[in-house]
Formats: C-alpha cells, structure tokens, sequence
C-alpha cells in the first residue's frame, strides 16, 4: 500500500513539476528579412504627394509586414485615416477607422535589421470594436502586419509593381484584390 501511495505521488509530483515547462514553451518564430521594395506613399487623388518612405519593413515568408503605427501616421489625414491603441493589461491592439492618429514617438523612424526573429504576437486585434483575425508577428517588441490584410481590412489602397519592386500604399483610394 505504502509502495502504492508512494508511486501515485510521485507520478503527481513528476505531472505538476512538467506543467509548467509545457506553457513556457517559446512562441512560433520565423526568420523576418529587410525588404529590398521600395515604399511609395500617396494620400490625394492625383498624387502630387506621392513620395518614397523608409519605414522599417519585412519580409516574412515573402509578404512585407509593416509595424501597426507606421501605416497609421502614413495614412493620417487622408480619408482612410486610423488609431491605433493598445491595452497592456489586456494585451490587446484596437483600430479605430475613421480616426486621427496621434503619435506616441517613434513612428516611421529606425530602419530595419537585416535579419530578425519574428514571434507570433499573443495580442488580440479589433477593428470598431470587431475582433478580426490576423497573422501578427512581434518583432523588437513591436506588432507588424501584413501589409494587405490591413489594406484589405481598412480599405485603403496597397499596389505592387514587380518590375520596379516598388510598394504602394494610398488613403485616397479603396482597397482592391
């Protein structure tokens, strides 16, 4: 009986010991490379502001994924315009269209390494309230997203010319596939 008691606490020790382990499990990472685009912004119909940015962009596998806060200050002031807020305790990012950004500093500065680790952000996203589902990446503690999904979801323009490399992004006109 004693061996008994003995084995089954053991084995209880042994389960609750390797719990833990098993939820520090580190998040799902990719390799995340420096974009070789070029990035063009145009935020009027006729584009006279039309001009080249240097945000810090990646490629992860093959798609640029731009941080959250760069495309917003890219796109304000245009009718595609967005917030962008974050709840720590939540650990939850909320889009508001329609919106003025406000900057918290940093935005559209710094350039990007040649090589990162990408993790799979553990935040939750919403947009006017929605929940929406996207493959986010956190990369020096910062949520990057692929740029078309955000095109597609806020409506603003994302176009890519594959002879000139060149990227895109307008608020003056809808998304389109």
């Amino acid at each position: 009986m004693k061996k008994l008691l003995s084995a089954a606490l053991a084995l209880a020790l042994v389960l609750a010991l390797s719990a833990p382990m098993a939820a520090a499990a580190p998040a799902e990472t990719r390799p995340a490379i420096a974009t070789n685009n070029t990035i063009v912004v145009s935020n009027s119909a006729d584009a006279p502001d039309a001009h080249v940015v240097t945000p810090a962009v990646y490629k992860i596998d093959g798609y640029n994924y731009f941080r959250l806060r760069d495309i917003a200050m890219l796109l304000n002031g245009s009718a595609r315009q967005f917030a962008v807020e974050y709840d720590e305790a939540a650990k939850s990012v909320s889009i508001v269209s329609g919106r003025s950004y406000t900057a918290i500093g940093g935005e559209l500065s710094g350039t990007a390494a040649q090589t990162a680790e990408a993790a799979v952000s553990n935040n939750s996203v919403s947009i006017d309230g929605e929940t929406v589902s996207f493959t986010v990446y956190k990369i020096d503690g910062a949520n990057y997203f692929r740029l078309r999904d955000l095109g597609r979801a806020l409506d603003f323009h994302v176009g890519y010319n594959d002879e000139m490399k060149t990227v895109f992004i307008s608020g003056a006109r809808g998304y389109e596939e």
